[in-house]
């Protein structure tokens, strides 16, 4: 992991490119806020270090998905004339974000921002609200076992995910990451790993995972757990039912 992207000033109007390899930080938790960001191309990651140390993730950037929103959460503070362009000092981000893989970037004054990019901004964070909802709800069910695989499917289908010459998917992802994004340990995680290529579920190469059987994947996985919750929230908006 590399240090965190400068932050830049920039003038109030149309946002900036920036470019984050992979495993740059483009910020880190504690830091100032005051940009707000948007993934035009790659994966990242947000994620927070607890008081005791571990690395939790709490959710994936996709491409055209907005983050850096804890600069929308202090108003921008009184400043002289010659200082109207630097970003809010007032608040700082509550975690880190991280380039899983090669990325551009837009990057915004939240003051700057027009109506439609406001739209496009509420869209998107309910977006992301909802699948981070579904992450949690992943997190809490079924064993260790079964959040892994879940986790696997959910990288598939990012940046993170592809195919090789035989037409097979597969996830560029580490023991660690993977044990990150499940709530657990590395070596916890390394053994389930072990379990499902040892069960012909998957193959394993240096820094990847290639998924074999999809359908029992996706059987292991609980993936009817989603069905299951779209019916929960349909009753309780319709409590006739």
């Amino acid at each position: 992991m590399t240090t965190s992207l400068p932050n830049v000033l920039y003038p109030a109007g149309a946002p900036r490119k920036t470019r984050a390899a992979r495993g740059e930080v483009v910020y880190r938790q504690g830091e100032p806020s005051g940009l707000l960001y948007r993934a035009d191309t790659g994966l990242i990651r947000l994620f927070q270090v607890t008081p005791r140390g571990r690395t939790v993730t709490l959710r994936h950037v996709l491409p055209g998905d907005y983050f850096g929103e804890d600069s929308l959460v202090q108003p921008q503070q009184a400043q002289a004339p010659q200082q109207m362009q630097a970003p809010n000092q007032g608040g700082h981000h509550l975690c880190s974000a991280e380039a899983l893989t090669p990325a551009s970037l837009l990057v915004y004054d939240p003051g700057s921002l027009s109506e439609r990019d406001l739209i496009d901004l509420s869209r998107s964070m309910s977006e992301q609200l909802r699948r981070a909802m579904m992450h949690e709800v992943h997190l809490q069910s079924g064993d260790l076992k079964h959040r892994v695989v879940r986790y696997l499917l959910e990288l598939s289908d990012t940046p993170l995910g592809a195919e090789d010459t035989e037409n097979r998917l597969y996830v560029r992802a580490t023991h660690e990451l993977l044990a990150e994004g499940s709530g657990s340990t590395r070596e916890s995680v390394s053994k389930v790993v072990t379990d499902l290529r040892d069960a012909g579920l998957i193959e394993t190469g240096y820094r990847h995972i290639t998924l074999l059987d999809m359908a029992a994947l996706h059987s292991l996985a609980g993936l009817d757990l989603l069905a299951e919750t779209d019916v929960v929230n349909l009753r309780l908006r319709s409590p006739g039912l």
